[in-house]
Protein backbone atom coordinates (compact mmCIF):
# COMPACT_ATOMS: atom_id res chain seq x y z
CA UNK A 1 0.00 0.00 0.00
CA UNK A 2 2.82 2.23 1.14
CA UNK A 3 4.33 1.64 -2.87
CA UNK A 4 1.22 2.58 -4.02
CA UNK A 5 0.92 5.88 -2.08
CA UNK A 6 4.23 6.53 -2.79
CA UNK A 7 3.99 5.98 -6.41
CA UNK A 8 0.81 8.32 -6.91
CA UNK A 9 2.03 10.76 -4.82
CA UNK A 10 5.48 11.14 -7.35
CA UNK A 11 3.09 11.33 -10.50
CA UNK A 12 0.67 13.62 -8.50
CA UNK A 13 4.09 15.88 -8.05
CA UNK A 14 5.60 14.76 -11.82
CA UNK A 15 2.08 16.04 -13.46
CA UNK A 16 1.86 19.61 -11.10
CA UNK A 17 5.65 20.49 -11.41
CA UNK A 18 5.99 19.57 -14.85
CA UNK A 19 2.64 21.40 -16.02
CA UNK A 20 4.06 24.70 -13.72
CA UNK A 21 6.61 25.11 -16.30
CA UNK A 22 3.82 26.25 -18.40
CA UNK A 23 3.49 29.68 -16.11
CA UNK A 24 7.42 30.98 -17.41
CA UNK A 25 6.71 29.74 -20.59
CA UNK A 26 3.76 31.34 -21.25
CA UNK A 27 5.22 34.51 -19.17
CA UNK A 28 8.39 34.82 -20.35
CA UNK A 29 8.91 32.62 -23.51
CA UNK A 30 11.16 29.52 -24.09
CA UNK A 31 14.53 30.91 -22.91
CA UNK A 32 12.65 30.95 -19.17
CA UNK A 33 12.66 27.48 -19.51
CA UNK A 34 16.23 27.26 -20.42
CA UNK A 35 17.71 29.17 -17.62
CA UNK A 36 14.98 27.77 -14.87
CA UNK A 37 16.39 23.99 -16.06
CA UNK A 38 20.01 25.18 -16.06
CA UNK A 39 19.83 26.38 -12.43
CA UNK A 40 17.94 23.16 -11.70
CA UNK A 41 21.31 21.55 -13.09
CA UNK A 42 23.86 23.87 -11.48
CA UNK A 43 21.96 24.45 -8.40
CA UNK A 44 20.23 21.16 -7.41
CA UNK A 45 22.39 18.65 -9.06
CA UNK A 46 25.36 19.56 -6.57
CA UNK A 47 22.47 19.35 -3.54
CA UNK A 48 22.05 15.92 -4.35
CA UNK A 49 25.25 14.21 -5.62
CA UNK A 50 26.83 15.81 -2.78
CA UNK A 51 24.46 15.07 -0.69
CA UNK A 52 24.45 18.67 0.87
CA UNK A 53 22.24 18.74 3.92
CA UNK A 54 21.69 22.16 6.03
CA UNK A 55 19.11 24.49 6.08
CA UNK A 56 19.51 26.56 3.15
CA UNK A 57 18.70 22.75 1.39
CA UNK A 58 16.17 21.14 3.95
CA UNK A 59 13.40 21.99 1.17
CA UNK A 60 14.90 19.80 -1.11
CA UNK A 61 15.44 17.01 1.10
CA UNK A 62 11.99 17.07 1.95
CA UNK A 63 11.00 16.90 -1.25
CA UNK A 64 13.09 13.96 -1.45
CA UNK A 65 12.06 12.08 1.32
CA UNK A 66 8.28 12.64 0.26
CA UNK A 67 8.38 11.48 -3.28
CA UNK A 68 11.57 9.56 -4.00
CA UNK A 69 11.76 5.59 -4.57
CA UNK A 70 13.94 4.32 -2.02
CA UNK A 71 16.58 2.74 -4.85
CA UNK A 72 16.56 6.17 -6.33
CA UNK A 73 17.90 7.34 -2.85
CA UNK A 74 21.89 6.14 -3.96
CA UNK A 75 21.39 9.36 -6.53
CA UNK A 76 18.28 11.23 -5.35
CA UNK A 77 16.41 13.40 -7.99
CA UNK A 78 17.89 11.94 -11.46
CA UNK A 79 15.26 11.06 -12.90
CA UNK A 80 14.83 15.05 -12.13
CA UNK A 81 17.98 15.89 -13.87
CA UNK A 82 16.73 13.68 -17.08
CA UNK A 83 14.01 16.08 -17.40
CA UNK A 84 16.13 18.95 -16.76
CA UNK A 85 18.30 17.91 -19.78
CA UNK A 86 15.33 16.86 -21.61
CA UNK A 87 13.60 20.12 -21.25
CA UNK A 88 16.96 22.17 -21.64
CA UNK A 89 17.47 20.79 -25.04
CA UNK A 90 13.72 21.07 -26.18
CA UNK A 91 13.92 24.64 -24.85
CA UNK A 92 16.75 25.61 -27.02
CA UNK A 93 15.66 23.55 -30.13
CA UNK A 94 12.18 24.19 -30.28
CA UNK A 95 9.65 27.33 -30.81
CA UNK A 96 6.95 28.49 -27.87
CA UNK A 97 4.44 25.85 -29.22
CA UNK A 98 6.26 22.60 -29.77
CA UNK A 99 7.56 23.17 -26.10
CA UNK A 100 4.55 23.73 -24.69
CA UNK A 101 3.60 20.05 -26.11
CA UNK A 102 6.59 18.87 -25.07
CA UNK A 103 5.76 19.79 -21.46
CA UNK A 104 2.43 18.82 -21.72
CA UNK A 105 2.90 15.10 -23.23
CA UNK A 106 5.77 14.95 -20.36
CA UNK A 107 3.68 15.56 -17.49
CA UNK A 108 0.94 13.67 -18.82
CA UNK A 109 1.51 11.44 -20.39
CA UNK A 110 4.20 10.19 -17.95
CA UNK A 111 1.95 11.14 -14.86
CA UNK A 112 -1.40 9.60 -15.77
CA UNK A 113 -0.13 6.23 -17.80
CA UNK A 114 2.07 5.68 -14.47
CA UNK A 115 -1.28 5.90 -12.31
CA UNK A 116 -3.82 3.96 -14.53
CA UNK A 117 -1.38 1.29 -14.72
CA UNK A 118 -0.75 1.16 -10.89
CA UNK A 119 -4.58 1.38 -10.46
CA UNK A 120 -6.16 -0.65 -13.22
CA UNK A 121 -3.26 -2.19 -15.38
CA UNK A 122 -4.36 -6.27 -15.06
CA UNK A 123 -2.61 -7.15 -18.79
CA UNK A 124 1.50 -6.24 -18.45
CA UNK A 125 3.47 -6.30 -21.30
CA UNK A 126 7.10 -8.09 -21.09
CA UNK A 127 8.82 -4.82 -20.30
CA UNK A 128 6.63 -4.28 -17.05
CA UNK A 129 4.52 -1.31 -18.56
CA UNK A 130 0.44 -2.03 -18.93
CA UNK A 131 -2.11 -1.78 -21.68
CA UNK A 132 -4.69 -0.26 -19.35
CA UNK A 133 -1.92 2.27 -18.38
CA UNK A 134 -0.76 3.05 -21.90
CA UNK A 135 -4.10 3.87 -23.22
CA UNK A 136 -4.98 5.76 -19.75
CA UNK A 137 -1.89 7.89 -21.40
CA UNK A 138 -3.04 8.44 -24.35
CA UNK A 139 -6.46 9.56 -24.04
CA UNK A 140 -5.43 11.37 -21.41
CA UNK A 141 -2.51 13.41 -22.91
CA UNK A 142 -4.63 13.41 -26.23
CA UNK A 143 -7.24 15.35 -24.35
CA UNK A 144 -4.87 17.91 -22.59
CA UNK A 145 -3.21 18.36 -26.40
CA UNK A 146 -6.30 19.05 -27.56
CA UNK A 147 -6.77 22.05 -25.94
CA UNK A 148 -3.66 23.46 -27.94
CA UNK A 149 -3.56 21.56 -31.39
CA UNK A 150 -6.31 19.41 -33.63
CA UNK A 151 -6.97 16.24 -32.33
CA UNK A 152 -5.67 14.19 -34.72
CA UNK A 153 -1.78 15.54 -33.99
CA UNK A 154 -3.04 15.24 -30.41
CA UNK A 155 -3.49 11.43 -30.80
CA UNK A 156 -0.63 10.88 -32.88
CA UNK A 157 1.69 12.42 -30.46
CA UNK A 158 0.12 10.72 -27.97
CA UNK A 159 0.44 7.74 -29.46
CA UNK A 160 4.28 7.92 -30.39
CA UNK A 161 5.00 9.31 -26.77
CA UNK A 162 3.40 5.71 -25.51
CA UNK A 163 5.81 4.18 -27.83
CA UNK A 164 8.58 6.00 -26.38
CA UNK A 165 7.72 5.62 -22.81
CA UNK A 166 7.08 1.99 -23.51
CA UNK A 167 10.93 1.18 -24.76
CA UNK A 168 12.36 3.74 -22.90
CA UNK A 169 15.07 2.29 -20.10
CA UNK A 170 15.18 4.56 -16.39
CA UNK A 171 18.29 2.23 -15.18
CA UNK A 172 20.62 4.42 -18.27
CA UNK A 173 20.01 7.98 -17.95
CA UNK A 174 20.37 8.77 -21.69
CA UNK A 175 17.01 6.18 -22.26
CA UNK A 176 15.11 7.74 -19.74
CA UNK A 177 11.47 8.58 -20.50
CA UNK A 178 12.09 11.82 -18.33
CA UNK A 179 14.74 12.92 -21.29
CA UNK A 180 13.23 11.09 -24.33
CA UNK A 181 9.65 12.42 -24.00
CA UNK A 182 10.15 16.29 -24.21
CA UNK A 183 12.80 16.10 -26.86
CA UNK A 184 11.13 13.18 -29.08
CA UNK A 185 7.32 14.75 -28.86
CA UNK A 186 9.21 17.95 -29.92
CA UNK A 187 10.93 15.92 -32.98
CA UNK A 188 7.60 14.19 -33.67
CA UNK A 189 5.51 17.53 -33.02
CA UNK A 190 7.71 19.65 -35.46
CA UNK A 191 7.39 16.98 -38.31
CA UNK A 192 3.61 16.90 -38.11
CA UNK A 193 2.74 20.62 -37.43
CA UNK A 194 5.31 22.21 -39.99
Amino acid sequence: MRNLRLEISRKIFHVVSILFLLVPLYLWGRYSITILMALMLVVIFPISYFKIKNRFTLWFWQIIEWVERDKNLKMPARQAFSLAIGMLISSLIFDEKILQISIISTAVYDGFATIFGLLFGKHKFPWGKSLEGTLGGVVLNAMALTLIIPINYAVIISIFIALVENFSNSNKWFLDDNLLIPVLSGVCSYFLLK
